[in-house]
């Protein structure tokens, strides 16, 4: 700290460009690079009590706006076990323990009678429920530390002279705050977090193993409070049917019990409230991890699962829709179709056809949010209408099931789905019920059977590309925007309606698809699979945990959250170019 103090001391009343002394030269005059990959001789790191910490520019233009990086060694959350495989719990942890309490730091520096650019600002990255990879907090196993990362404004004088003496004293209070939440650390309730992450796990592994495509345990609260991620109080516990309860021991010696829903098609059916779309929700949420308390800890669910929607006025660019039309108006072509405004059928058949490109294994489909003329068609319509150009989901249902491709789908008002169903289950006031055996028997009754299938598409997974109108690595206009109930991403003139990718859940997932979509738009090399940039993409967002982004000229780049190439290849695949 001393280090920091005689450093700064003399930069008091200097202008902002006196920063240059705080940190290592690369880090500015060479931010086009990996900052890890360049040569430095004296590379500025700074001591406090039990921690380290340095600080990264963030450019010339922004030079009063750093990048400050505390450095926490591992022994600090040490259980006695090897971190590495639960990296992710531990990051996890220690930005929950740490944000709210910084942000809150800030709060208490804010004066009204002060400019902006006068006062001290810094801010850690949230959390959600989930239990996700950040930007805000790194392990970094090499260096056998946990880097947590704090965006720092310096406070100016007239906005334009370093106030060095409250910049001093503004970093020493945030280090006291991390070292003291760092010595009261609840060792027992890191481990309780850790445990259940890795039981998590687990039972992703034994489903996986066994032919399971979702899990929902044994007194998992499933409704909401209100709009909130909040379990709802007085909620009924999820019980599972006794036909499909499962026991999945752990390694501790423990067992977990609940509803196993097997690979194949699942219909879930009730009346109106009986809590049917409660279930669907759930399962989508079940791709990611739950902390205790938030009642879904162990509704576990395939991690490739994707909820598909009926979206009107969908763009579409050059995407293959055989497999579920023979033809279109006006001879447009269906292995390479293209439209600005789709229909509901068009853009939900699109919705599944990327899904299944992009290594789905769980469709999950509400009857509620589907085009009903694209979903089904009874004996009676193909009697009636010859030339329907749409070949019915349900027609490609056991195509998909053959493919390895699950379907979860929710059904209140037509028993035609049943037929095709391998699992019935029935939604009564939020108790499941098993009706598999009744179905069929009802089915046998009726004598009914499926209709004739049609001849199975080759075109599931065709190649795609991302064409666009031009070339260039900077961007001069990257955001999110959110209007009432729909969400966009606009970068320059392209614009993506993100509103029905209702597996992001944060904002800061939200800012990784803003950030890689600019990736993919300044990538000079657009002959590879679009797919296989997505997940060069994901792969690399926290490759370089120094100096993950570098300008801090948009608000999108601030704070990362992991998302799945699945999500950045249907955010892409809705840019309007």
């Amino acid at each position: 700290m001393n280090r920091f103090k005689s450093i700064m001391w003399p930069g008091h009343t200097q202008r902002k460009q006196y920063l240059h002394h705080l940190f290592t030269d690369r880090q500015v005059h060479n931010s086009s690079l990996n900052s890890y990959d360049q040569y430095v001789e004296d590379e500025k790191v700074f001591r406090y009590r039990n921690i380290s910490f340095e600080f990264e520019g963030t450019g010339y233009r922004t030079m009063e706006k750093l990048v400050l990086y505390v450095n926490v060694h591992e022994e600090e959350l040490y259980l006695g076990e090897e971190i590495a495989p639960k990296a992710t719990a531990y990051e996890d942890y220690l930005l929950r323990k740490l944000s709210q309490a910084m942000n809150e730091l800030c709060l208490s520096y804010q004066n009204d009678h002060k400019s902006s650019r006068e006062k001290p600002h810094f801010s850690m990255q949230t959390v959600t429920s989930v239990v996700q990879r950040r930007n805000g907090c790194r392990y970094q196993q090499e260096r056998e530390r946990f880097r947590l990362r704090i965006h720092f404004k310096v406070p100016l004088i007239n906005e334009i002279y370093l106030n060095a003496k409250s910049f001093v004293r503004t970093v020493k209070d945030m280090l006291e705050l991390v070292c003291d939440s760092l010595d009261a650390l609840d060792k027992d309730e890191l481990r309780k977090h850790i445990e259940l992450y890795g039981r998590q796990q687990e039972i992703r592994e034994f489903l996986k193993e066994k032919g399971y495509i979702a899990f929902v345990g044994n007194g998992s609260i499933l409704p909401r409070q209100g709009e909130t991620e909040q379990p709802m109080v007085g909620a009924i516990p999820f019980e599972s049917p006794k036909e499909m309860e499962i026991q999945i021991p752990l390694r501790d010696g423990s067992t977990i019990s609940g509803m196993g829903l097997k690979k194949g098609v699942t219909v879930i059916t009730g009346g109106g409230y009986s809590g049917k779309s409660t279930l669907l929700d759930a399962l989508e949420a079940g791709i990611y991890p739950h902390i205790n308390g938030d009642g879904r800890e162990y509704v576990i669910t395939d991690q490739s699962a994707c909820k598909i929607y009926a979206e009107d006025g969908r763009f579409i660019k050059d995407t293959n829709i055989a497999p579920f039309f023979g033809h279109m108006p006006g001879n447009a072509k269906v292995e390479c179709f293209s439209t600005a405004r789709a229909s509901g059928s068009v853009s939900q058949a699109t919705g599944i056809i990327e899904a299944v490109y992009g290594e789905c294994k769980l469709l999950m489909i509400d009857e509620d949010t589907s085009a009903t003329n694209f979903m089904i068609r009874d004996e009676k319509m193909r009697r009636l209408v010859e030339k329907e150009p749409i070949i019915p989901f349900t027609d490609r249902v056991r195509e998909l099931s053959d493919m390895g491709i699950s379907t979860v789908l929710v059904i209140g008002g037509s028993g035609e789905y049943l037929k095709y169903a391998d699992t019935v289950l029935l939604m009564e006031d939020y108790e499941a019920k098993d009706k598999t055996d009744l179905v069929g028997k009802i089915l046998q009754e009726e004598q009914d059977t499926c209709t004739v299938p049609v001849e199975k598409s080759n075109s599931w997974t065709a190649e795609k590309r991302l064409h666009t109108m031009m070339n260039q690595r900077e961007f001069f206009y990257c955001e999110s925007v959110q209007i009432e109930n729909a969400r966009y991403i606009k970068i320059d003139e392209y614009v993506a309606d993100i509103t029905k990718l209702t597996a992001m859940i944060s904002d800061d997932q939200i800012n990784s698809l803003t950030y890689m979509i600019e990736g993919l738009l300044g990538e000079k090399d657009t002959n590879k699979d679009l797919y296989e940039r997505c997940r060069q993409q994901v792969d690399s967002l926290f490759e370089n945990t120094g100096s993950t982004i570098l300008s801090f000229s948009h608000k999108y780049e601030l704070w990362l959250e992991n998302v799945r190439p699945l999500d950045l290849l249907m955010a892409v695949s809705r840019l309007r170019v």
